[in-house]
């Protein structure tokens, strides 16, 4: 473990006190019966604490709707997964049904562990 990793550790902390659980649902390779001729979805599903957020309006930039998120995660929870637009996450809302927020754009800090997982995401 080197220096960084007890410097810029941020994100556990920070999720543990400001986060919410939510499931991030990836989707794995398709698998093939060739008995049936089927192709069936792989999903996988981690429930996990994030914290989310609004995008700051230097953020968006024209690259995003008003109505995108960003979703901060500690990679530990889901260790260290390659988060793709493939995935999405399931958030529970009170006394509505679950919202499900597809994921734009994936960014990790510090390349193969990452220190944090920042997903710009967009409910559907």
């Amino acid at each position: 473990m080197s220096k960084i990793d007890d410097v810029f550790d941020f994100a556990d902390e920070l999720i543990d006190e400001w986060g919410q659980q939510v499931q991030l649902i990836v989707k794995g390779d398709p698998s093939y019966d060739p008995n049936t001729g089927i192709t069936t979805e792989q999903l996988e599903t981690f429930d996990v604490k994030a914290v989310i957020t609004k995008l700051d309006q230097s953020e968006i930039g024209g690259l995003y709707q008003a109505n995108d998120v960003k979703i901060i995660l500690d990679p530990v929870q889901v260790d260290y997964i390659y988060i793709t637009e493939q995935d999405y996450f399931l958030v529970p809302r009170e006394n509505a049904d679950d919202e499900y927020m597809k994921v734009i754009e994936p960014v990790t800090y510090r390349g193969d562990r990452p220190v944090c997982y920042v997903i710009i995401a967009r409910p559907q």
